[in-house]
């Protein structure tokens, strides 16, 4: 089961791939990102994901209460919940419902045990196709025919941001780790308009990363399709809670 939370956790590693750009004098400060803005959403989304042998499939209820909460359902086949998760600022919360267990991760622990600064916002951006890290007047942008390039360095990142010239939206994201070499690309397709705003329903992830199991390098892709999506239109509720008769289970 811990498997299926793969998806919202898997952004700890991450992917690049260098480009030749054309110049282009303009300034990032004047690039105006069409970022989703909302107070409440709700997601149905199917996920898919490939590691070597495993290949795994699950449908996703999502709610997020916007820079707060990320509440989760997961349901793998046959119409059955198998588990439910509960992210917030400084933690993720997940639930076992096959095995009646439970497990408690705190940012700040898988921070120092991946070596990456992974938080609330990141997970959030990924799943909406929202910029990750904001662009700053300093950063360096360029253009191809059908992006602005915006490239960065956070820390031990090395980030190219690939804004489209049509929608203003993220649209690809490369990104590597300049001391593991742990890299990731996120590409998002199928832009919808949904209540004035766009948003992307399908994101494809590559990750390639050196497992601390073994040493080797693998490589894990991640798939995205939003096949509803709802923003600000109704009530949403947020209520958790873990059976008194389930087992903490420490991961």
């Amino acid at each position: 089961m811990n498997k299926l939370i793969i998806p919202f956790i898997a952004i700890l590693l991450l992917t690049s791939c260098s480009k030749q750009l054309t110049s282009f004098k303009t300034k990032a400060s004047k690039l105006n990102i069409n970022n989703l803005d909302f107070s409440d959403l709700t997601l149905r989304t199917k996920i898919k994901y490939k590691s070597g042998i495993e290949d795994l499939k699950a449908t996703a209820n999502v709610r997020i209460k916007k820079d707060s909460l990320i509440w989760f359902s997961l349901t793998p086949g046959l119409g059955i919940e198998a588990a439910r998760g509960w992210i917030t600022k400084d933690s993720l919360i997940l639930v076992d419902k096959i095995h009646k267990e439970y497990s408690v991760l705190k940012f700040k622990d898988l921070t120092e045990k991946f070596n990456f600064n992974l938080d609330y916002h990141m997970i959030e951006a990924v799943l909406l196709g929202n910029m990750i890290w904001p662009v700053e007047p300093t950063d360096e942008v360029t253009k191809e025919e059908s992006f602005f390039n915006v490239s960065k360095k956070e820390g031990d990142l090395s980030i190219t941001h690939f804004i489209g010239r049509s929608t203003l939206k993220l649209e690809k994201l490369e990104a590597v780790s300049d001391s593991t070499n742990n890299s990731m690309n996120i590409n998002y397709s199928e832009f919808d308009l949904i209540s004035d705003k766009i948003v992307p329903a399908k994101a494809a992830i590559s990750i390639e990363y050196t497992s601390r199991k073994d040493g080797r390098r693998k490589i894990s892709n991640i798939d995205f399709d939003h096949t509803k999506i709802d923003i600000d239109s109704k009530k949403v509720k947020y209520s958790f809670e873990i059976p008194d008769k389930y087992k903490y289970v420490r991961r």
